[in-house]
């Protein structure tokens, strides 16, 4: 008798967090995925100026991941991603946690960094 009361609470344990973990799931995905707040229905803009900091540097994949701020020209908000640069060059000197300002242009869907300076304090 122990033991079927035992195997009942645990199943009425695992019913409620199932129940709240579905429910709280889409709110919690939507509040924190920047790309969905960003306009699907603008006209893309071929280059924007932006304002950032440095995350990561990939010089194998010529990647600039950055934390930047709002992109007005192009409706993003500001988030943390990775671009292209348009040459590897454009990565030497730079340091993760370097504030910089940088210019993006569309490629395609994308857009690649062709320009990126360290920010004027």
């Amino acid at each position: 008798m122990l033991k079927i009361i035992k195997v009942m609470a645990f199943v009425t344990t695992v019913a409620a967090l199932s129940a709240c973990s579905k429910n709280e799931a889409p709110k919690q995905e939507k509040s924190e995925a920047p790309m969905e707040q960003m306009s699907k229905d603008t006209a893309k803009a071929a280059s924007a100026q932006a304002i950032g900091v440095i995350t990561a540097i990939d010089t194998k994949e010529n990647l600039l991941t950055l934390n930047h701020e709002a992109i007005p020209a192009i409706k993003w908000p500001a988030m943390t991603m990775g671009f292209k640069v348009a040459e590897p060059a454009l990565l030497n000197g730079l340091t993760v946690g370097q504030h910089v300002e940088f210019e993006l242009k569309a490629e395609g869907e994308n857009y690649i960094i062709v320009a990126v300076k360290p920010k004027a304090s």
